[in-house]
């Protein structure tokens, strides 16, 4: 009778050890849709995965919209904007040997470092706020998005965690638990 109370040590471990990793898979892929109880929505539905693929998808679309909206805005808060100035910044910086040649008066130097950084902004300020939207526009990113969020397929995603993930994370979990169970039971036995 002892030893079989020793046994179950084992097997209580190795049912934690499965139950850990099972509690992982479903709460990223289980349920499917959101559940309701009555008119309250059930916590956790739907599964990590299929929540946060909507919302990935939603994010992307977000950020494009915002950046559209940030290359026809002349607002100097604007993420574009902060690029732009970070290049005539870096630029600047970088043309500071101009500083070292001492025959030209500070003024010239200051101008043509002013010039030489205002040519790199324009090209930046019309790369970001012409070009990328123009590509954006002759390529129909948005047309990308949705071929995205339809090839995006969590049941796949789920058979690749399967496949990849789960099966070595169980088996890894499962060692890992039964030797501690083992452990459990010798020092059980020992003590008892």
């Amino acid at each position: 009778m002892i030893f079989l109370k020793a046994i179950a040590f084992i097997l209580w471990n190795l049912l934690a050890g499965f139950l850990i990793v099972f509690t992982v898979k479903a709460l990223l892929f289980y349920p499917k849709r959101e559940l309701h109880f009555g008119h309250k929505k059930i916590p956790f539905t739907p599964g990590f995965a299929f929540l946060k693929k909507d919302w990935l998808i939603s994010k992307i679309k977000k950020m494009i919209s915002d950046y559209l909206h940030n290359c026809s805005s002349e607002d100097e808060n604007t993420k574009v904007a902060e690029w732009e100035n970070k290049v005539y910044r870096k630029v600047w910086d970088k043309l500071d040997f101009i500083d070292k040649i001492k025959f030209f008066p500070v003024k010239w130097r200051d101008n043509i470092r002013h010039f030489f950084a205002l040519i790199f902004y324009e090209l930046v300020k019309q790369f970001l706020r012409s070009f990328v939207p123009y590509l954006m526009d002759k390529y129909d990113l948005n047309k990308y998005v949705e071929l995205l969020s339809q090839k995006l397929d969590v049941d796949m995603i789920s058979g690749y965690f399967d496949k990849y993930v789960y099966k070595y994370l169980l088996i890894f979990s499962l060692s890992f638990f039964f030797l501690v169970g083992l452990g459990n039971m010798i020092l059980y036995l020992i003590i008892h």
